[in-house]
């Protein structure tokens, strides 16, 4: 009931009927006793004011200038390798409440560490991949999309096992 009456309501009135119940209201009643709402009981029964609290200003929304894959580079070719270092560049640098998003193929990466500008990925399989990263805000929403990069994994494989060696002149 009491979260019910408005916090507009700066007092409040309660006492107790002929039956011992307790009521409350927002207007005076004889016998009743007036009660702060924006009060804290303590634990000997007594109101005492309310402690002000201090409310923070939102932060500062935060310009990104630059959220981009800077290795690989884009169209780099990776011969024999099944595994691959990145590394993103994100100006001015994460804070607060703004993460990194970083998608393969165009799906996020959900391995990738938090906070972290870089890490390997692992197991990469013959095949041209899609790399690209973005900031995004406390809500999910997009804040920074950096340009999409290809980036291309050779593998040896039986059909094309590598390079022959120059046949030996006579």
């Amino acid at each position: 009931m009491l979260i019910a009456l408005s916090a507009s309501a700066a007092e409040l009135w309660r006492w107790k009927d002929a039956d011992g119940v307790v009521h409350y209201s927002d207007r005076p009643v004889q016998g009743a006793e007036r009660i702060d709402v924006l009060s804290k009981q303590k634990s000997t029964g007594e109101f005492t004011p309310a402690e002000p609290r201090l409310v923070q200003p939102p932060p500062a929304e935060v310009r990104f200038t630059r959220c981009e894959v800077t290795a690989p580079t884009n169209d780099q070719v990776f011969n024999n390798v099944t595994a691959v270092s990145v590394s993103i560049a994100v100006e001015p640098g994460l804070q607060g409440d703004y993460r990194l998003q970083v998608l393969l193929n165009g799906r996020e990466d959900t391995d990738w560490p938090a906070g972290a500008l870089s890490r390997t990925l692992l197991n990469l399989y013959r095949g041209s991949y899609t790399l690209s990263a973005r900031v995004l805000d406390l809500y999910g929403r997009a804040v920074c999309t950096g340009p999409t990069i290809n980036f291309h994994v050779r593998q040896p494989s039986l059909l094309a096992p590598g390079r022959r060696p120059p046949a030996k002149k006579p």
